[in-house]
């Protein structure tokens, strides 16, 4: 086991300025909510529900939400929001929509919340790479984010035997547990792989701590392991 004992403090955003206020979100016919009308119309996913119930990660776009089984119109937006208000809280980093009957191809969102509901990870991954993967910290009055991507791909390449080729490209599994606990202590597993090439990839796994004190937030990486991963 390897030990990386240096705290790394990461720049941080506070998203209150973000702070919008919506309109109340009802119930749709596939277990999800809509929440407001027209154009700042948000769809909530319904597996990033907090356990507190409260809150959510949803999707929008500049040109409101599709009817029907149709695409999305416009760019798509994910964004933090808050239950049943609609509030927008801040917005997050990938781009992923669904709407019960379809969703976006190769991509793939995953919310991993505190027990608390104070916190939550985001993980938004693309065909092949993890396009963000940041920490947010969530209070009455603010949302602090904390990037973890760099840090973690530069502590994972570090792990990598030094034979391995950098054209290999990093993601975080969506598709084994992220884990953050009440304290901070957050779990996971990352890859290193080249698309489309039979060369096996690098697995790790890697645990990580993050502190947040009023609007700062720093991340230090505990350890990172090899391991084989399922494929």
């Amino acid at each position: 086991m390897r030990r990386l004992a240096t705290l790394v403090a990461v720049a941080f955003q506070t998203l209150s300025s973000c702070l919008a206020a919506g309109a109340a979100c009802i119930p749709d016919q596939s277990r999800s909510f809509i929440c407001g009308e027209g154009r700042d119309a948000i769809w909530v996913f319904p597996d990033t529900i907090a356990p507190s119930r409260k809150l959510a990660f949803g999707w929008r776009t500049s040109a409101g939400l599709p009817s029907g089984q149709a695409e999305p119109p416009g760019d798509v937006e994910n964004v933090l929001i808050k239950l049943p208000e609609g509030d927008v809280l801040g917005r997050l980093g990938g781009a992923y929509w669904a709407t019960g009957e379809m969703r976006a191809n190769r991509y793939d969102l995953v919310a991993a919340w505190s027990p608390d509901s104070r916190a939550v990870v985001e993980v938004a991954n693309s065909r092949w790479q993890t396009d963000s993967f940041r920490f947010y910290a969530i209070s009455d009055s603010s949302v602090v984010a904390l990037d973890l991507h760099d840090l973690t791909e530069g502590a994972v390449r570090a792990r990598s035997p030094q034979t391995s080729d950098k054209s290999r490209v990093f993601r975080i599994r969506e598709d084994l547990p992220v884990k953050l606990g009440a304290d901070g202590h957050l779990s996971f597993a990352a890859m290193l792989f080249i698309p489309k090439s039979a060369k096996p990839a690098l697995g790790f796994r890697v645990e990580m701590t993050i502190r947040t004190v009023k609007s700062a937030a720093a991340a230090r990486i505990v350890t990172v392991e090899r391991a084989k991963l399922p494929d």
